[in-house]
C-alpha cells in the first residue's frame, strides 16, 4: 500500500472588490443537494486580469448557479448582463450554450464568505457582473480543469477502465 505525503498550503482567496477578468470555464456540475432540494448546477470560472498571486499566476474565482431559465435566477440575470440584453428570448432561455460566455471579458465584484464548516474564507463572484468594453483586453492563461457533466451523469471517459486500479 502506498503512503502519500500531502503538502500543507495556505489558501489565499481572490481579493475582495471590483475586478476585471476572462471567463475561462463553464461546467455543468450535475445535480447537487442544496437547502432547497436537489438542483442542477453550473460553475462559471473567471481568471482575474488585475490580481496576481505571489507566484505570478492570476487569481481565479467562480460563481455556482442553478441551471434555470427562470428570469429571477442568477444564471438568467448573469447571462442577460453579459449579453447586454434586458431579457432572453425563449430560445435563449431554454438553450444555454457555454460558448456565449467562454472567453468573454467581464467586470465583476468579488465577495468573501466564511465557511461555517471550517472557518475558511472563500471568494465568489457576486451578482454584479458586466461586459468589458474592450473584449480583447488581457490574455487567458488558465485552462478549464473540470469535466463536463451531462444530465447529472459524468461523461464516459476513454481509458477509465484501464485505470480502475489506481488509488486516485
Amino acid at each position: 500500500m502506498a503512503k502519500y505525503s500531502i503538502e500543507r498550503t495556505e489558501f489565499v482567496p481572490h481579493p475582495m472588490g471590483p475586478s476585471e477578468g476572462i471567463i475561462y470555464d463553464v461546467a455543468d456540475k450535475g445535480s447537487m443537494e442544496t437547502t432547497f432540494g436537489i438542483k442542477r448546477k453550473v460553475s462559471i470560472k473567471v481568471q482575474s486580469l488585475d490580481h496576481m498571486m505571489e507566484d505570478g499566476r492570476p487569481f481565479s474565482v467562480q460563481k455556482m448557479m442553478n441551471i434555470s431559465a427562470h428570469e429571477a435566477s442568477d444564471l438568467y440575470k448573469f447571462r442577460c448582463a453579459i449579453l447586454q440584453v434586458g431579457a432572453l428570448t425563449d430560445e435563449q432561455a431554454y438553450s444555454f450554450d457555454d460558448s456565449e460566455l467562454l472567453g468573454k471579458r467581464i467586470g465583476y465584484v468579488c465577495e468573501h464568505q466564511v465557511s461555517q464548516k471550517n472557518g475558511q474564507i472563500y471568494a465568489h463572484i457576486s451578482t454584479s457582473v458586466w461586459p468589458l468594453t474592450d473584449q480583447t483586453k488581457g490574455e487567458a492563461i488558465l485552462e478549464a480543469q473540470s469535466k463536463e457533466v451531462i444530465g447529472g451523469q459524468a461523461p464516459d471517459t476513454a481509458g477509465a477502465a484501464q485505470n480502475k486500479d489506481l488509488p486516485f
